[in-house]
Formats: structure tokens, sequence, C-alpha cells
């Protein structure tokens, strides 16, 4: 019985290092047959030259070059666009893969023809490859669409990652990324929209690793994603209505949720900024959970003011408004111990608030 191409598009621009090890990565695959397109938006380092070179070595490998910069989710659109396989992976260039991810994803699909995606587990690494968290999600192998959407919103995260995901290319048909988002979450309303149509896959074990360091795309102060997942997620519900106007009890529920989610974020990100007292402060001793944490930055005063005054604007529930003048009387009397007690128990709350 022969076995599916999987179509694997590896968007990159200026780094042609990490480049190179991706590519050695795949070859590491135990799978076959697979293509592969490298989509170089416009690199000024020697990504043009490597690339090159292994397209002359590996015939599966397709390489093309944008002469400009046409954004980043354009240029992941190049990448589903130029599919010809069954299933579909996007590569981020730096982060890294079990050899056995794409064999375990189509034994996967091919067991549930419903799901138009799986994902899984993956771990959190540093710039040497050390292991610095994890993201385990605790959600059933199969995930009923409204359902996914209902959590993710709720929650702000998602059991999908688009750099270690496999994407059933009949279940994609036309849904893209769109090209003007805000980077931030923006390939939560192309889950969303492939939940609309399908259900959705997770295999409960680490089968990726997501780099995290400073200068990546992720490496952001939360009060500055938080407006990205404002207007993502809200031009998703906008959409959503006009595809289902007899939903619209669910579009309600979501935009409530959007906010909801946004101020406890931003609540947190006020404790975590009273946590580290100095610029590069360590973080916690014990594995870190959020990027936030991870990167141990510091907010500009100008940003930690943003991060207040947004604060004030999600307020939607008695429970947040309480919330917001307590951390206020905390922060005018420089009381900000409970702000960082708070940070490191941040499951319990998640928990206690149905942030989960």
């Amino acid at each position: 019985m022969s076995r599916p191409l999987v179509s694997i598009g590896i968007p990159t621009r200026n780094r042609g290092a990490s480049l190179a090890a991706c590519l050695d990565s795949i070859r590491q695959q135990d799978y076959e047959p697979l293509e592969i397109l490298i989509s170089d938006n416009g690199s000024t380092d020697a990504t043009q030259a490597i690339a090159e070179a292994a397209a002359r070595g590996d015939a599966r490998i397709r390489y093309l070059r944008h002469q400009q910069d046409i954004g980043l989710h354009a240029n992941h659109n190049v990448c589903l666009d130029g599919a010809r396989g069954e299933f579909v992976c996007v590569f981020h260039d730096h982060d890294e893969r079990d050899p056995r991810l794409i064999s375990e994803y189509v034994a996967w699909l091919q067991a549930h023809p419903e799901a138009g995606v799986a994902s899984s587990n993956w771990e959190m690494i540093d710039g040497k490859g050390v292991v610095v968290g994890v993201r385990d999600h605790d959600v059933p192998p199969v995930t009923e669409g409204i359902a996914f959407i209902d959590r993710t919103i709720r929650s702000g995260r998602c059991s999908v990652g688009i750099p270690g995901a496999m994407i059933r290319r009949a279940a994609l048909a036309d849904i893209r990324f769109d090209p003007d988002a805000p980077i931030g979450f923006g390939d939560f309303p192309l889950w969303f929209q492939l939940a609309e149509r399908s259900v959705i896959g997770h295999i409960p074990r680490r089968l990726w690793r997501c780099r995290q360091v400073p200068g990546a795309q992720s490496a952001r102060t939360i009060e500055s994603w938080v407006r990205d997942y404002d207007e993502n997620l809200t031009r998703y519900c906008e959409g959503y209505r006009r595809r289902w106007p007899q939903r619209e009890a669910f579009v309600g529920r979501w935009k409530r949720l959007i906010r909801r989610y946004a101020f406890w974020a931003l609540a947190f990100e006020v404790g975590l900024h009273c946590r580290n007292p100095r610029a590069g402060a360590a973080p916690a001793p014990w594995s870190p959970q959020t990027t936030a944490e991870l990167l141990a930055y510091r907010l500009s005063p100008e940003a930690f003011q943003r991060a207040l005054d947004q604060l004030a604007t999600y307020r939607t529930a008695a429970s947040e408004y309480l919330a917001y003048a307590a951390m206020r009387l905390l922060l005018r009397s420089r009381l900000t111990s409970p702000l960082t007690w708070a940070t490191y128990h941040t499951a319990a709350f998640r928990r206690l608030l149905k942030l989960c």
C-alpha cells in the first residue's frame, strides 16, 4: 500500500544557519515520501546559497525566493499554496522535531479521517537547545470544532501549534492566514476555521520543541500581544457571524471571553513586573510555564502604564473591577508582594477563574 505524500513548508528569513539545521532534521524523519518547499522571505544573509545548495543535493526540495519581505503570514500562505501532498506541515526553521513526528501524525490522521489537523504536546527550549518548559495539553484525542474554539478562546492557549502540526489538505481547502492580521495569535483563526469543518486531533506526547530566544516573534510583552489577541479573535468572530448568522449566541459569548482573558493576562503581567524588580532578573527556580517567565523581561515605565490602562478598558465583570481596584491600591501603597505571590500560583488561579 502506497503512503501519502507529505508536504513540508519552511517559511524563512535571514536564518541561514538554523535553516540548514532544520533541513538536516527533516532528513532524519523516518517517513517517505516527502516534498519540501523553502519560501525565502527576501533574506539578505546566506539563506539563498544554503537553500540552493540543499535543493541541488535533494530532489525533494523546492526553493522559492521573494525579492522583498512579503510579510510573515503571506510567507506562510506561500507554503500552504504550494503544497501538493495529502498532508501539510509548516516547519519553522529554528525549532526541533522528533524523527517520528511525521510518521506518527500520518498514522493518526489516517485512523481519524474526520480530523482536519493533528498536533501534539511540545517542549520549550532555549538558544542552546536546553528544555526550559513544556506545553502538555490536557485535552482529549479528538475535540469537536465548537468545543475546541470555545476552549481556546477561554484559555488563551491552543493545543495546536503551527510549527508542530499536520493539516489535512482536503480540510484546509481555501483557508489561509490573513496577510494583514497582527502577528500574535495569527494562527488561531486558521485553526478555528478548520474546526468549523472538522474535528481537531491531539497526540499526548511531546513530539517537537519550540525555541524561545530574545528577538523571536514570540518574545514580546503580554501588554503588546494582548492587542493582537483582541484584534485577531475579534476579526474571527465577525467572520464567523457572516458565515453562520444563525449562531449569534456563540459570537456574543466568545467576545466576552476575549475581553475576560485579556484582562487576566494583563493582571498577570502587572504581577510579573513586580516579581522582576531588576532588568534581566532570573526566572523562578522551578520550571517556568509562560514565555514571559522564560524571557524574564522587565516592562519599561511606558509599557507598564499601557498595561494598567488596558486593564481598565477590559474590565467587564464585578470581579474584574474589584481586582483592578485592589491592584491599584497595592501599587500605590507599594505592597506588591500579593501580586508577586499570585504569579507563582497561576495554575491554581486559572482553575479558579475557569481559564483552563
